[in-house]
């Protein structure tokens, strides 16, 4: 290991959380104009866009035993979670559904204990539970303070949460031996090409362009969550699973809601101490899944 690695760790940590809890904010803008599957859509064909033009050498390095690792990173780490959370953002606050996607770092300990046997801690498994008793109390709260009785929605970035622990434990057990850049390009590719025909096929993007005024600025944004939230990010964060650790580098996804949150607010979401207690539940309960590793 290089020597300064845990400082690009660090550092690369610090960027996806900020450009990931960027992303909730950023889909709700591109909510104006567009649905939720529509968002999704737009936001896999940007970033597969761009990763072809610095990835597509990559191809050189397909094998057919990876296709299959290489569907599921696609379609449970990429695809279905991004339509999820912008259908969930149709319903509820933006801030809400980034808390709800910090249940990765709880599912990714869940699913690698089921699907590949990983050991599991007395400590993590009371910080699994105490994660998802935050999550639970910040629906069933959320149900009269934040989302107007369409709690319900707030299941979707949970599901979405379950997908990316399974596509996280993919690479971490399937793909070690490609770098981030190859994984990256081979799962936007496999999720990408649909999503683009999808939107010449069966949505009305392109009418929606040319009658509605916003639509332009919408698929701006939209356009940044690809590059940004997806292309980039994406590279930046198989980086970590390969560099640092699984767990490391889900855990980003408890630094999110700090920023998701505070986005929200900036567009004048209203913040509750609900929220406040479902963060910090949920934050003690990653403290927990690590407790061995902080204590040392």
């Amino acid at each position: 290991m290089k020597a300064n690695q845990p400082i690009i760790n660090a550092g690369i940590f610090v960027l996806l959380a900020l450009t990931w809890g960027s992303s909730f904010i950023l889909m709700k803008f591109g909510l104006k104009s567009f649905n939720g599957v529509e968002v999704a859509l737009m936001r896999i064909s940007f970033a597969m866009l761009f990763i072809l033009m610095i990835g597509y050498k990559s191809f050189k390095k397909l094998r057919r035993a990876d296709l299959p690792a290489i569907v599921l990173v696609g379609f449970f780490g990429n695809g279905i979670p991004y339509a999820l959370f912008a259908w969930a953002i149709m319903h509820i606050p933006s801030s809400v559904a980034g808390i709800m996607n910090s249940l990765t770092p709880l599912f990714t300990l869940i699913v690698g204990v089921i699907l590949y046997k990983n050991p599991i801690r007395k400590f993590q498994v009371i910080g699994v539970l105490l994660g998802l008793f935050g999550a639970i109390y910040l629906i069933q709260s959320s149900n009269s303070q934040a989302i107007d009785g369409e709690a319900i929605y707030a299941i979707l970035p949970i599901i979405a949460s379950m997908m990316y622990a399974i596509g996280v434990n993919t690479i971490s057990a399937k793909l070690q031996h490609l770098d981030s850049v190859t994984i990256t390009t081979f799962a936007l590719t496999v999720v990408g090409i649909p999503a683009l025909l999808s939107i010449f096929l069966f949505t009305d993007i392109t009418d929606t362009l040319q009658s509605d005024p916003q639509a332009l600025a919408s698929t701006g944004y939209i356009a940044i969550l690809g590059l940004m939230g997806t292309g980039i990010a994406i590279i930046l964060f198989n980086y970590l699973i390969k560099n640092a650790s699984t767990l490391y580098a889900v855990s980003i996804t408890y630094a999110v809601p700090i920023i998701a949150v505070g986005m929200g607010a900036m567009d004048n979401e209203p913040i509750t101490w609900s929220h406040l207690i479902g963060i910090v539940t949920i934050l003690i309960g990653v403290f927990l899944i690590n407790y061995k590793k902080y204590r040392k």
